[in-house]
């Protein structure tokens, strides 16, 4: 039996069967996986993907594909940007190989890119604990990096400033050329060689500076020839006054590839001696790297992460098969709770094989820490192994049959199988003579049973109907088939058995009917009355199934409804209480100011004389501010004794009477009669539509028409000081979103602001279009206009306020 064992760092694990990896396709789920990760680094980690068979391992890997996913969703892209396996020069580096400038850079490169990923998810920490964790694990190198950017340019070559040295060298070797190129042009702009000269160039052959010279010349240009033309008319001669230059310069050229080498065997040191720390980074980042693959997948797929235990239990909930593209029939499944048995029979071409892989593929990946395209609420367990026989597998080259194929894979499967095991067989007994294949698949299941080994298994066979419900601990299920289009649906009927649709489709295809009925009398009356009522189960079943998905939808709906409605109203009580501090601050903070105004102005009237006129105009404005200072004061005591209270049962809601909206912290007036539960109420110059449960007592007088005030009078110099010049209706309801809207407006006009800003998010535009219709008929709105993009873009409104 060849068995297949996968590690990670530091941790072995348990064995999964070859063969099952290999007939459930599962090597293409990890070339998929592989496809979705960053670098090389996290496709060798993905392509190491296995099945645990510990439950805590598996729930581990579950949460960390969780958290990258969050991340994905909500904080945007996990940086792999400029990382690349440097593994390579890395150990090279530590034998004293030198490294050369490229694969510095690359060296370079990849340890930035790895601290940017570090940083990245050092933030992420406080959320994503895991993630977060792993990032810590990746270390700096910032020594290394410095040397490397100081010594070697973008452009791959070592820098002058690498090393003093080099640098002299460099100097000296320009300066070297500089004066043999000026040489070598007096020889060309000189009149003594013009008609010697077989053109005025210099060229360079065997890294020597020359001239070419008409070979029949030779004599006359005294130097050195270092080549010849293919014709032999022209001579590449170096001038005999550039020679000791040219010995010159080829001494520094020297000498600078041995600073050169100098300065990357220091480098390659200095990657050398941080080796080890380097790759285990680099091992880290491919972990990394794997995550966010599978969470990325889960994304590519719709997947969820399921709930697992090691129980055995399954509750796959429109599971979809991963390897197929297009629209695929989900399917739902359960298994190892009620019975431990689930025997799928239908016709060929409708399914059964791919419930089958379903079944194993996601449990397979589930153990990997993928996330599995179903539903949320899909439960899936975590096996010590996992045994399959699918489909038809017979081998020419060793001669076996499809059923000695078939029969040498339960032999294995039976001598394996426990309790903890996952058991897939398709087409149970085929190949064989049908009472006897029939038979050895009840014995098999029978085994199956006893060792309550979970076991999925498919059969064309009418007696392991029977079978299914004689035995406690096994359930029949089928794959619908359409009687009508004579096409499978795909979808699977669990608690059903599959009806023989044979003469069906013989009288849908055109069969004369005296065949058929001949062949129906041919079958035992009591097997067509089998069929028959099996038929109708089966139309009951699949409508109440229909009906029950339906009804499951709605419960799935109204559970998020109520969850949005939980955090809402969690959010508005959040919000209340900020609401009622923050007045109660202002409120103080009036109190106060009219307070010291007084004290100040007091203090004035006592230094002026009685009479004058300065005198009395203090004193008007020291009454003025005690009667503000008391008129304040009154409404801070009655604001902390006045309560929410709800309406009586035998309040009359008549248009006119006075009411507060709760959470609305305004009174209103009912506009109209209450009809279904609802009724319309005017709150200042807003209409809006509640239930009447959400009314409440009225606890003002009935306000007065707030009219713009000048900015000079104490008042409005007062509420210019403290008004801010932005409201936040993100996240709110349309209604009472429009209520703050009008208060704050008038609080504005009070103010005397020439504008302020209304920030309603981008979202779906509802809660900006519902704020520009309120804006359209404001009297105290002089214009209006979207933010620029310094100012919150698309998201805010700007209103310009009348004077």
């Amino acid at each position: 039996m060849r068995l297949t064992v996968c590690c990670c760092p530091g941790i072995i694990y348990l064995i999964m069967e070859q063969h099952t990896l290999k007939v459930l396709e599962f090597d293409k789920i990890i070339a998929k996986l592989q496809s979705q990760a960053a670098c090389s680094l996290g496709q060798e980690v993905a392509g190491l993907s296995y099945p645990a068979t510990d439950l805590a391992v598996a729930r581990r890997r579950q949460q960390e594909t969780s958290e990258a996913r969050a991340i994905l969703d909500y904080e945007g892209n996990i940086p792999f940007g400029g990382i690349e396996d440097i593994r390579h020069f890395v150990e090279r580096a530590a034998v004293e190989a030198l490294l050369q400038p490229t694969e510095l850079l690359s060296v370079l490169y990849t340890l930035q890119g790895t601290k940017r990923l570090g940083q990245f998810l050092a933030k992420m920490g406080p959320k994503y604990p895991i993630m977060g964790d792993l990032g810590s694990d990746i270390e700096q190198f910032n020594a290394v990096e410095r040397a490397i950017s100081g010594a070697i340019a973008s452009s791959g070559e070592v820098m002058d400033s690498a090393s003093h040295a080099l640098g002299s060298v460099r100097s000296e070797l320009r300066t070297t050329q500089s004066r043999i190129t000026e040489k070598m042009n007096s020889y060309l702009q000189g009149s003594a060689y013009k008609t010697i000269i077989q053109e005025p160039v210099i060229t360079i052959r065997s890294d020597r500076y020359c001239i070419p010279i008409k070979s029949d010349h030779r004599g006359q240009f005294p130097g050195i020839v270092h080549d010849a033309s293919s014709s032999g008319a022209t001579l590449f001669i170096e001038p005999a006054g550039v020679v000791e230059l040219g010995n010159k310069r080829k001494q520094l050229v020297v000498r600078e590839r041995e600073e050169v080498e100098k300065v990357l065997a220091g480098l390659t040191a200095q990657v050398a001696a941080v080796s080890d720390r380097i790759i285990a980074t680099l091992n880290v980042v491919g972990l990394i790297d794997a995550i966010t693959a599978r969470a990325k997948l889960s994304i590519l797929q719709g997947a969820c992460a399921p709930f697992l235990n090691d129980e055995g239990r399954i509750e796959m909930l429109a599971g979809r098969h991963p390897l197929l593209e297009g629209d695929v029939v989900p399917i739902d499944l359960q298994l190892g709770e009620k019975f431990s048995i689930l025997l799928i029979t239908g016709p060929n071409t409708g399914g059964k094989t791919v419930a089958l892989k379903t079944v194993g593929l996601l449990s397979l990946m589930a153990a990997c820490g993928m996330h599995v395209p179903a539903l949320p609420g899909t439960e899936l367990a975590i096996y010590e192994n996992i045994y399959a026989d699918i489909g038809d597998e017979q081998s020419i080259e060793q001669s076996l049959s499809t059923f000695s194929a078939h029969l040498n894979n339960i032999v294995r499967i039976t001598r394996g199988a426990t309790k903890n095991s996952l058991v897939l067989l398709d087409e149970l007994g085929a190949g064989t003579d049908p009472a006897e294949g029939a038979a050895l698949a009840k014995a098999i299941l029978d085994f199956l049973l006893e060792h309550d080994a979970k076991t999925v298994a498919t059969t064309h066979y009418g007696e392991l109907k029977e079978y299914a419900y004689m035995r406690d601990g096994v359930e029949n299920a089928s794959v619908e088939f359409d009687p009508v289009s004579l096409r499978p649906t795909y979808r699977l009927l669990v608690g059903i058995p599959g009806s023989s649709n044979a003469f069906v489709i013989a009288a849908r295809l055109g069969l004369d009917s005296v065949i058929i009925d001949a062949a129906k009398e041919n079958v035992a009356t009591h097997a067509v009355a089998s069929d028959e009522l099996i038929r109708r189960i089966e139309e009951s079943h699949r409508v109440a199934a229909e009906q029950r998905r339906a009804a499951e939808q709605i419960s799935r709906d109204a559970e998020q409804l109520k969850q949005r409605y939980e955090q809402q109203l969690g959010g508005i009580e959040t919000l209340k209480s900020r609401v009622e501090h923050k007045t109660k601050e202002r409120a103080e903070n009036v109190i106060d100011t009219f307070s010291r105004k007084l004290e100040r102005t007091l203090e004035e009237l006592a230094a002026q004389k009685a009479d004058s006129a300065r005198a009395q105009d203090l004193k008007k404005k020291a009454e003025k501010l005690i009667d503000q200072l008391e008129r304040e004061t009154v409404k801070r005591v009655e604001a902390k004794q006045v309560k929410e209270e709800k309406l009586s049962r035998d309040t009359v809601l008549a248009v006119g009477s006075r009411v507060r909206i709760a959470g609305v912290d305004r009174d209103g007036e009912i506009a109209e009669p209450p009809e279904a539960g609802k009724v319309v109420v005017m709150v200042g110059n807003m209409r809006v539509t509640v239930p009447i449960s959400s009314l409440r007592q009225a606890k003002g007088v009935p306000e007065q028409e707030v009219k713009p005030q000048r900015a000079d009078n104490s008042i409005g110099i007062q509420k210019a000081r403290e008004f801010t010049p932005e409201i936040h209706l993100r996240g709110m309801r349309v209604e009472p979103a429009l209520i703050d809207l009008d208060k704050y407006l008038d609080d504005a006009m009070a103010a005397g602001m020439d504008s302020v800003r209304i920030v309603h998010g981008k979202g779906t535009g509802q809660m900006r279009s519902a704020v520009w219709d309120y804006l359209r008929s404001h009297r105290g709105v002089k214009s209006y206009r979207l933010g620029e993009q310094d100012e919150g873009g698309s998201g805010v409104t700007v209103v310009q306020m009348k004077g």
